[in-house]
């Protein structure tokens, strides 16, 4: 079924369409498969029909996912790409070959499960999992890659039977749902490992590759490290891109460059090639030159945005959507030579349940000064609150109480000497980036 043939069964316009699925947010989160069954059930099992590869872990899985669908773009096939929060738009969640799915088309599956949705009392997540799985099933993709929301076990997503199952890098992070040590987080996520299909983790510590193992072995199913069978030889660390020589199961790829700065997304560059090789040992064709591709455009083919993102080169603004300790740490170290030749600015915004406090213990040792906003979700910190916190570490700070004028302040102070940081949360990328577009300055790569 194609989309466009289908336009005229949802009655529900897509603000109506939006504005229902944002009120599921009362049901807050619920960690079972209930829900996602029934709705499935509902829909037909249609997920069953999907090839999935199905990606987990505390950060760094969306970029993964943008690799790996990026590299099945360039090899031609149809593929869908679910990855959560969006940035400024809700259709950015559910993609296919980077395009997002249509008003129309999100207003008339919104529609098609608005009463089930509403009988089972389903959460946001739930329900606009539920429309991903159908929207990829009538529109007939070769490959989906789906992210998990929160966790893995018991993640609404976790319905799927993959290919292959990915778990990037573990940290703390949803300490109060996943657990308060890092072996219980590595045990939620592990729950997307299935019997009998491989996985591809990314971890280096001795305790938490027990942990994987264990589980895979519970489930008869291949586990692959990444530090075992992806061995990097050269590297040049760039903040827009990258570039790396490395070997995946004895494969040189030479030459490799990412379009997404930063060491951590070579991690995660090879993470996404150990994949790729589980996928093509399986039967899917996949040449070398289209993983090249494919690494070379994740922005394009996928429309992968938020990290590291350089929105204006005069002045300097960069956008990254690290929203916990581990993710600001990665973004400083990949913004080292910047720092070393340039004043640094940061506008920063950070949720209620994030460790506000080590993130700009984080930032206090490489920044100058930071422009604290609260954003317009009611899960923001807020801002005054975020004063406090850098009072009691003697981090020098401004507080605005919406991140307009946070942005038109911290524009004042970016000069050709310095650079300004625009990080701590996808929502606060969500605000920011439609205030640019309206010629607060003048965007040059955008």
């Amino acid at each position: 079924m194609t989309e466009t043939a289908d336009h005229t069964k949802g009655d529900l316009p897509m603000g109506e369409a939006v504005e229902f699925l944002y009120s599921l947010e009362k049901f807050g989160m619920k960690m079972d498969l209930e829900n996602i069954g029934a709705l499935m059930k509902y829909s037909g099992d249609v997920h069953r029909d999907l090839k999935v590869i199905h990606v987990a872990g505390t950060n760094g899985k969306g970029s993964t996912c943008a690799m790996i669908a990026s590299i099945l773009t360039s090899q031609g096939y149809k593929v869908g790409l679910y990855t959560s929060p969006h940035i400024v738009s809700f259709t950015e969640r559910i993609k296919i070959n980077g395009v997002p799915i249509s008003s129309a088309g999100l207003a008339r599956l919104t529609d098609f499960f608005r009463d089930e949705v509403i009988r089972l009392r389903a959460t946001f997540f739930e329900a606009t999992t539920a429309i991903m799985f159908r929207y990829f099933a009538e529109m007939d993709v070769d490959y989906a890659v789906v992210e998990t929301g929160l966790g893995g076990r018991l993640d609404a997503t976790n319905i799927v039977d993959p290919l292959v199952s990915v778990i990037t890098g573990i940290s703390f992070d949803h300490m109060d749902i996943l657990g308060d040590t890092l072996d219980k987080i590595a045990y939620e996520k592990a729950g997307i490992i299935k019997r009998g299909r491989p996985a591809v983790v990314n971890v280096s510590s001795d305790v938490l590759r027990d942990v994987f193992s264990e589980v895979a072995s519970s489930k008869e199913a291949e586990l692959f490290f990444v530090e075992d069978e992806a061995k990097l030889s050269r590297v040049e660390v760039g903040v827009e891109a990258s570039v790396f020589k490395a070997a995946v199961f004895g494969k040189e790829y030479d030459g490799m460059r990412i379009d997404l700065g930063g060491s951590h997304q070579i991690s995660n560059a090879l993470t996404a090639l150990t994949a790729i090789h589980l996928l093509a040992r399986g039967g899917v064709t996949i040449q070398q030159e289209a993983v090249r591709r494919g690494l070379a455009s994740v922005k394009s083919n996928t429309g992968h945005r938020g990290r590291l993102e350089i929105l204006s080169h005069d002045p300097l603004i960069i956008l990254d959507v690290a929203h916990n300790p581990d993710g600001i740490r990665a973004s400083i170290e990949s913004l080292r030579p910047l720092l070393g030749a340039r004043r640094g600015i940061v506008l920063f915004a950070v949720m209620k349940d994030k460790d506000a406090t080590t993130m700009l213990n984080s930032l206090r040792d490489k920044f100058t000064r930071v422009i604290l906003t609260q954003l317009e979700i009611s899960r923001s910190m807020g801002a005054n609150d975020l004063k406090k916190l850098c009072n009691d570490i003697k981090l020098e700070s401004q507080v605005f109480n919406n991140s307009t004028d946070a942005l038109r302040a911290a524009l004042s102070q970016t000069d050709n000497d310095s650079f300004l940081l625009v990080t701590g949360s996808h929502y606060l990328a969500g605000e920011v980036l439609p205030v640019l577009d309206k010629s607060v300055i003048k965007l040059e790569s955008l």
